[in-house]
Parts: structure tokens; C-alpha cells; sequence
């Protein structure tokens, strides 16, 4: 039996994947799914970047506004969610179009990525949360570089949760979260497209205005309603912009220095993105900084309209 076809189209931070899967979804018949670790959740809106239902131009868009902001909301859970999205869609005679920046959503749905089958320890994770808040988030990330330096060097010292969870695996097992974190077979029939720039100093440019828009637009509003219902959660803390924002609400900082921290962290985030799409060979890049747009836009759809025509 032939696998069902997947398009994914992924990369950093401010590359136009949005844009570009709605295109395919609309001229080719195709679905998109969302993979980032931000939009699943409500309320995380403006600063996000979450399309707009105008944005969407009609284009069914799945897992986007899954959870509450008081959950955590899991990759497994994303791997269960996105494989039912992928068959419904494929049952339509639709295309599924997989898009987003979240590596780790990617492969835990595409490329056969094992998640740790470790239960929550509850003891443990305290433990831990207590020693970040004593000695800062670097302190348990110095741990994690200890036990498994190939997780710690994809995730950000303060992203806690995630480098807590890496910890509580390495922990209870006595195993790198790598390691266990293997491949199993490929679940999908999966064309990938990756866009990205050559030119880092105009992704910064890119970024740079998009944050100027996403102001424009409302998100400091936002961030003070994200505040008044959930608190410095730990959500709010580890998502770019929202995080910097809330420090100015809180009097930490000024408005100058807390954009420009959200400025450095978008583009932290956008290394950090490459580092795990580059790890994929299948990926076929296109750079937006020496191609033009509607030129990549016309290879993408050719590419795309011979794969999903093709038979096995």
C-alpha cells in the first residue's frame, strides 16, 4: 500500500513560508497543517505571527489554536493531532501541506521521530524548577550539556520546560534524550521545501520589520492581556517577543531595550531553526534574498503539481 503524500515547506523565522503554502494549498487543492509551537495555542495571536482567517484566504488551516495557554501542549501530542489532520486531508483528495518552523514538530511527524515514552516526574521537574530559580535557567542548562550536548545545543538555555524535559529523560533513564529520541520508519511520502536567506544581515531586516508591524498592530496590547489572565506564565516567558514585552510592562527595562531583545531573540530563534532543518538532506532550499519570489513560486508549484499527480 502506498504511503499518503505529505508537502512540507519549513524553515526559519521571516522567510515567507505562510505565504507560500497558502499559494500551493489554493492553486494545487491542498490543506495546510501548522507546525509551531506557538500558534497551537490560543490567544498567542499578533505576536506569533498566527495568519489572520484574511491571511488564510479560505484555505483550511489545522492545529492552530488547539490548546489554552495553561497547557502544555506536547510533540507527541502534535505527532497524534498532525498524522489525524494528514489522513483526514489525504481522505478529501486534498494535499496536506505541513508549515511551519518547529524542527522538532516536523520530524516528530514526518521523519519517524521516537518521542521518549517517559511519564511526567512531577518530584523531579520541581526539583529542577527550583534550581533554575535559585541559580538561573544556565544552571540546569549546564546540566544538559553534561548528559546530552546534541539536545542542549538545539534548545535555547531558557527555554526551560524543554531542557527540564530533556533533563527528566536523561534522569529517570539514564539515557540521552537523543538517543532515545530515535527514527523509526518514514511515516509519509514527504516532498520538502525549505526557504531561507544566504544574507543573515537581511533576515535581520526582515525581522526587524515584521516586529515593527506586529507593534503596529496591536501586540503590546496583547502581551498585557496574556498577563492579566495567566501571569509570567512559563509559555509567556519562553516565546520571543511576548517575553521581552512583559519585562517592559514590568518596569525591568525600557521599551527601546526590550525591542531589541526582541529583536536579537526572533533571531536566535531563526539559527536555532536552521540547526535542525539542516540536518535533513531531503530538504531542496530555496534563498529568497537571491531569487525572486515569484520565480521560487513558480518552481515550488511545477515541483509540487508533479508529486502529487504522481502515482506510486
Amino acid at each position: 500500500m502506498s504511503k499518503q503524500k505529505v508537502l512540507a515547506i519549513v524553515g526559519p523565522t521571516c522567510t515567507g513560508k505562510t505565504a507560500m503554502s497558502i499559494r500551493v494549498a489554493k492553486e494545487i487543492g491542498g490543506e495546510i497543517i501548522c507546525a509551531d509551537s506557538r500558534t497551537i495555542y490560543k490567544y498567542f495571536d499578533i505576536g506569533s505571527a498566527k495568519p489572520t482567517e484574511e491571511e488564510r484566504q479560505g484555505v483550511p488551516h489545522h492545529l492552530i489554536d488547539v490548546a489554552d495557554p495553561s497547557e502544555n501542549f506536547t510533540a507527541a501530542q502534535f505527532r497524534e493531532m498532525g498524522a489525524q489532520a494528514i489522513a483526514e486531508i489525504s481522505a478529501r483528495g486534498n494535499l496536506p501541506i505541513v508549515c511551519g518552523g518547529t524542527g522538532f514538530y516536523t520530524r516528530a511527524l514526518l521523519e519517524g521521530l521516537s518521542i521518549p515514552p517517559v511519564p511526567p516526574q512531577d518530584e523531579l521537574r520541581q526539583t529542577l524548577a527550583r534550581e533554575a530559580d535559585e541559580n538561573g535557567n544556565e544552571s540546569i542548562y549546564e546540566k544538559l550539556c553534561q548528559l546530552d550536548p546534541e539536545t542542549a545545543i538545539r534548545l535555547n538555555a531558557n527555554d526551560r520546560f524543554r531542557v527540564i524535559r530533556a533533563l527528566e529523560v536523561c534522569l529517570s533513564t539514564g539515557k540521552r534524550f537523543s538517543e532515545l529520541a530515535g527514527s523509526r520508519e518514514l511515516p509519509y511520502e514527504t516532498m520538502w521545501i525549505g526557504l531561507t536567506v544566504t544574507d543573515r544581515s537581511k533576515l535581520r531586516t526582515l525581522i526587524e520589520k515584521r516586529l515593527d508591524e506586529q507593534m503596529q498592530l496591536g501586540m503590546l496590547a496583547e502581551v498585557k492581556e496574556l498577563l492579566a489572565k495567566y501571569g509570567r506564565s512559563q509559555k509567556i516567558m519562553n516565546t520571543v517577543n511576548y517575553r521581552d514585552l512583559s519585562s517592559y510592562l514590568a518596569g525591568e527595562q525600557s521599551m527601546e531595550s526590550a525591542l531589541e531583545g526582541a529583536l536579537r531573540h526572533n533571531y536566535q530563534l531563526a539559527r536555532r531553526q536552521m540547526m535542525w532543518f539542516k540536518s535533513n538532506p531531503a530538504i531542496h532550499w530555496y534563498f529568497t534574498d537571491e531569487t525572486p519570489k515569484e520565480k521560487i513560486a513558480e518552481e515550488i508549484l511545477g515541483q509540487a503539481r508533479e508529486f502529487w499527480s504522481r502515482t506510486a
